[in-house]
């Protein structure tokens, strides 16, 4: 077909953009996202406005395609299809049962769709779109990346908080504290990359070990759970064990622990000398007894700490203690997810101010970073794992698909993007191969820089106060709201 040229110009001049628009296309098609809305909604119901529609149109502001959902809108429905949709309308007369022919949904109606969607959408949405993600990796193995304890799967968990939003609801405008729409709490898998799992969560206030019960649901059997200290609880580390999983928690102060044996040293890594000793947690004698890594840095953190306190229960057997402090300097790759999903992609738009709408934003964006990996793994595959991880720019691969995204969907018919809704995961993965061999890698490959500047030690902390969590912002407002007297006698 004449479209399978254009496609071959654009397979030729942007690669990335191709590849992750069929993926888009074999990920997540319309009906995948509609039936996903359908099984997990509990009050929204779909009529003339589809959820696959509000979707796509937020995921084109995600991916930087769109600057706003206002301007995805009308580039999806321009005035003249809007004019046209209205000509074609039946007499204003008859009853919206009774009226034939296209009705368009109206920019409202997208708003008011987004601004009510379910967190438990938001959430199948990206466990389910990983679960995807994950048979195309599995067609690339030279992607995956080395577990790092023999016989263990590392799994990174860490919390975020969505950025303040403008003060555009009008509960928000008389206050100049930071409106925060919500938080989420994240599970990385380390051989894939991808964020197979996420919890929404609209009050900003949300403490993250609240949400521990529904973290516990996702540990498997030989699972290895690294988390900063926030994830140090008795109850925690227990329920990992209890699931024949192991667990590198950073110690909090907050936990007790008693002293078993003497501290011994162990040897030396990057960033400092590492000792071990063993411990019993809590208070009482049937507390849980695990191993207690410190390791003893070359340079203070920039909170001044010199020591870092590592909890865990993996057995000796398995790791040594220079393994384990190895093992959890890995978590910064959780944290690099963050990074990317804020600085190439639009996790956070800062016009959605109700915060079921801001955290289907961040859910869409999570998924796009899980295409990426794709995207990411194709390569491995063809270049070598390390030569992705090291060389190629994020940035250059994000400017691409923002700048020739649109263009391509001009250019090529829906009928050209249908063909991967329907293949198989090794029929798409290798065509995958076919595009991503072709990819002249010089232009995506880092730019070298010089060193950065060392950061100081002391750090400026925000005072506590200085930003409201919007859902509870709203629920306040509505709870203040005047009810409306009944009219009696006299009254019109």
């Amino acid at each position: 077909m004449w479209y399978d040229i254009v496609a071959e110009r654009f397979a030729e001049q942007s690669p990335c953009c191709l590849m992750l628009r069929a993926t888009l296309e074999h990920v997540f098609p319309d009906s995948f996202l509609d039936s996903v809305f359908d099984e997990h909604a509990q009050v929204q119901y779909q009529k003339d406005l589809l959820f696959s529609t509000v979707a796509s149109l937020l995921t084109e502001v995600v991916l930087r395609v769109r600057p706003s959902l206002r301007n995805a809108y009308q580039e999806r429905f321009p005035p003249a299809l809007q004019e046209q949709t209205h000509q074609a309308a039946q007499p204003a007369s008859l009853s919206q049962d009774q009226q034939e022919g296209p009705r368009l949904a109206t920019l409202k109606s997208v708003y008011e769709k987004l601004q009510h969607t379910e967190t438990g959408v938001c959430e199948a949405l990206v466990a389910q779109t990983a679960g995807r993600c994950g048979a195309l990796l599995d067609q690339f193995p030279a992607a995956a990346n080395p577990q790092p304890i023999p016989g263990l799967h590392l799994r990174l968990c860490d919390g975020n908080f969505l950025a303040g939003t403008e003060h555009r609801l009008l509960p928000l405008r008389d206050s100049g504290s930071a409106a925060l729409p919500g938080m989420t709490l994240a599970l990385r898998e380390h051989d894939t990359g991808l964020i197979s799992h996420l919890l929404c969560r609209e009050d900003a206030h949300t403490n993250e070990r609240s949400l521990f019960d529904w973290v516990l649901d996702w540990v498997r059997a030989d699972d290895l759970i690294a988390g900063d200290r926030n994830f140090c609880t008795l109850r925690f580390v227990r329920g990992i064990a209890q699931r024949d999983a192991c667990y590198l928690i950073r110690h909090h102060q907050q936990v007790h622990r008693k002293d078993l044996s003497p501290l011994q040293y162990v040897g030396r890594t990057a960033t400092g000398e590492v000792y071990e000793k063993w411990v019993r947690l809590g208070e009482k004698k049937n507390g849980p007894v695990c191993r207690c890594i410190v390791v003893k840095l070359d340079e203070p953190t920039q909170d001044g700490e010199t020591e870092v306190v590592l909890l865990s229960n993996v057995p000796k057997k398995k790791a040594n203690a220079l393994r384990l402090a190895e093992t959890y300097l890995l978590r910064w790759r959780i944290e690099h997810s963050f990074q990317v999903l804020t600085d190439y992609l639009r996790c956070e738009v800062n016009t959605l101010g109700y915060p079921k709408a801001a955290l289907l934003g961040f859910s869409l964006a999570v998924c796009a970073y899980n295409l990426l990996a794709v995207l990411q793994g194709a390569l491995a595959q063809e270049v070598g794992r390390p030569k992705v991880e090291e060389e190629l720019s994020a940035f250059e691969v994000a400017e691409e698909i923002a700048q020739d995204y649109s263009g391509m969907q001009v250019a090529l018919p829906a009928e050209y993007w249908e063909r991967f809704a329907e293949l198989d995961s090794v029929a798409m993965a290798a065509w995958l191969r076919q595009i991503a061999a072709r990819v002249w890698w010089p232009r995506y490959r880092k730019a070298k820089r010089s060193p950065k500047p060392s950061t100081p030690t002391e750090v400026k902390r925000t005072q506590r106060g200085s930003h409201r969590a919007t859902a509870r912002v709203l629920a306040e407002a509505r709870a203040n709201r005047p009810r409306a007297t009944p009219a009696g006698p006299g009254r019109f």
